[in-house]
């Protein structure tokens, strides 16, 4: 969570004295931490369009960050030096497997790949979340994760919430002093009040866990 102070931009204001104007258990935590920016990510990789976002996110999945730059940087090598949906459909599923994605993952990059036109960034600025959404979900291993997060880190959507996340659950149930830890649906439940700045909700609650619980067990990604 990096704090921006007197950097902020109106968006991060509005959010911040949003939610921290509210009668709520995050609020305290919220003027404490003052404007943030909710969407800033380090990617140790360079990301040049939304296919290239998907094709780290996907190789990453279950392994170590060194990992996955490797495989990344060996399939960016492959492609001659960018990937886009024609060079990865071009060079097709074995030699995605050959610089080291599993069968699974080979064959979901594949997929998304032949859909490319729907990750053009002009045809995805003017499609809602909800839109956005129910497009990426419907792609063979993509799921409702995988949308969330191109929403929020990729895309920065101001409304986004990741019910699911654990480092999330554990910071609301931390904050509102409960003795067990929520559900996906209770929090998403939860997060109605933080409507439109729930972006800025869920990277308050990780930052809350980051400072608070050094080691926690969600992925944050």
């Amino acid at each position: 969570m990096t704090r921006t102070g007197k950097r902020a931009t109106e968006e991060q204001r509005a959010a911040a004295e949003y939610l921290g104007s509210l009668d709520d258990s995050l609020a305290r935590w919220v003027r404490s931490a003052g404007p943030i920016d909710a969407y800033e990510t380090h990617p140790p990789v360079e990301v040049r369009g939304p296919l290239e976002w998907f094709a780290f996110a996907i190789i990453s999945r279950q392994l170590s960050r060194a990992s996955a730059v490797a495989i990344h940087h060996r399939l960016v090598e492959r492609l001659g030096g960018s990937v886009t949906g024609e060079r990865v459909v071009s060079a097709g599923a074995q030699a995605l497997r050959d610089v080291g994605l599993s069968h699974q993952k080979a064959e979901t990059l594949l997929v998304l790949a032949q859909h490319d036109g729907l990750l053009d960034p002009g045809v995805l600025a003017t499609m809602t979340d909800i839109e956005v959404r129910a497009e990426v979900e419907a792609l063979p291993g993509l799921g409702p994760s995988s949308a969330q997060r191109f929403l929020l880190h990729y895309l920065h959507r101001p409304d986004v919430f990741l019910a699911n996340d654990l480092t999330v659950r554990e910071a609301i149930t931390a904050l509102d002093q409960l003795d067990h830890a929520i559900t996906p649906k209770v929090a998403e439940r939860r997060s109605e009040p933080w409507r439109p700045y729930r972006s800025y909700a869920t990277s308050y609650l990780w930052g809350y866990a980051w400072e608070h619980y050094p080691v926690v067990s969600g992925d944050s990604g």
